[in-house]
C-alpha cells in the first residue's frame, strides 16, 4: 500500500517540494494551502491526476480544517502521515514596537495550529499504518540554541510548538509525533544565500521520516536525523 501524506503549507517553498517527492515516490498525497488552485501545486495535481488531492485550508480557519478533514475522509480511511509545515514569520519587531496582533497571529498559526490541525486528523492517523505527525520547527525556538533570544516572535511561536509537540507526543500515542529542524533553506522564508536547496533539505527530511520508531516519539531532530537540543 502507498504511503497516504498530508501536508500543510503545501503551494510553494518546502511544502511544494516535500509534495513534489512524495508523489515521486509514489504516495497518496492530500495538499493542504490558502489557494491550492494556482502555480505550481495546481500543475502537480494536473501531472499526478488520481493520487494529489488539493485541499484549500487557512490554518487559522476552524470550518476550511473541518472541511478539510471531510475532504480526506471521503477518499481514504487513513493516513500513514501528516506534515505541518504552514508558519509565518514577521520580521522587523522588537522592543518598543511589538504589537498583540501581530505577536498573537505568529502564535497562532506556527503553534496553535499545527496542534489543532493533528488533532482533528488523530482519528485517519489512528487508523494508519505506523502513523507519524512531524511538526517542522526551528533551531531558534531552542533555548539551547538561541541564547540571544534573536527572532523573538518566531522563535517563542516554535518554543511553544516544540512543547505542544512534547504533549501531543504523549497524548496522542501510538502516532510518533515529532518537531524537525528543517534546516535554513533556500525559500521565500529562509532567502537566497541560505546553504540548502529545497531538494536537499527535503531529501533528508524523508529520509528522517522514514526511519522514525516509537522510541523517537517527543524528540527535537535536525532535518538530517541528528537530535537537536531543545
Amino acid at each position: 500500500m502507498s504511503l497516504r501524506v498530508i501536508i500543510t503549507g503545501a503551494s510553494r517553498g518546502l511544502g511544494l517540494e516535500i509534495v513534489r517527492q512524495y508523489l515521486a515516490a509514489g504516495a497518496q498525497v492530500y495538499a493542504a494551502a490558502r489557494e491550492p488552485q494556482v502555480g505550481k501545486l495546481a500543475q502537480l495535481a494536473e501531472e499526478h491526476a488520481g493520487r494529489l488531492t488539493l485541499i484549500e485550508l487557512d490554518v487559522l480557519s476552524e470550518p476550511q480544517l473541518q472541511a478539510a478533514v471531510a475532504t480526506v475522509r471521503q477518499q481514504t480511511t487513513a493516513l500513514d502521515l501528516l506534515i505541518n509545515n504552514a508558519g509565518l514569520n514577521l520580521r522587523g519587531m522588537e522592543l518598543g514596537t511589538y504589537e498583540r496582533g501581530a505577536m498573537l497571529e505568529v502564535l497562532h498559526v506556527n503553534a496553535v495550529a499545527p496542534i489543532l490541525i493533528g488533532q482533528a486528523f488523530r482519528g485517519l492517523l489512528d487508523q494508519g499504518t505506523a502513523p507519524k505527525l512531524v511538526n517542522l520547527s526551528s533551531q531558534v525556538g531552542s533555548f539551547s540554541w538561541n541564547k540571544s533570544g534573536s527572532s523573538p516572535l518566531y522563535a517563542a511561536s516554535k518554543a511553544a510548538l516544540n512543547m505542544y509537540t512534547r504533549a501531543f507526543a504523549r497524548e496522542g500515542a501510538p502516532i510518533i509525533t515529532v518537531a524537525v529542524h528543517p534546516g535554513w533553506v533556500q525559500t521565500d522564508m529562509g532567502g537566497p544565500s541560505a546553504p540548502l536547496a529545497p531538494a536537499q533539505a527535503v531529501e533528508q527530511l524523508r529520509s528522517l521520516i522514514a526511519r522514525l520508531t516509537p522510541a523517537d516519539n517527543g524528540q527535537f531532530f535536525n532535518y538530517d536525523g541528528r537530535p537537536h537540543p531543545y
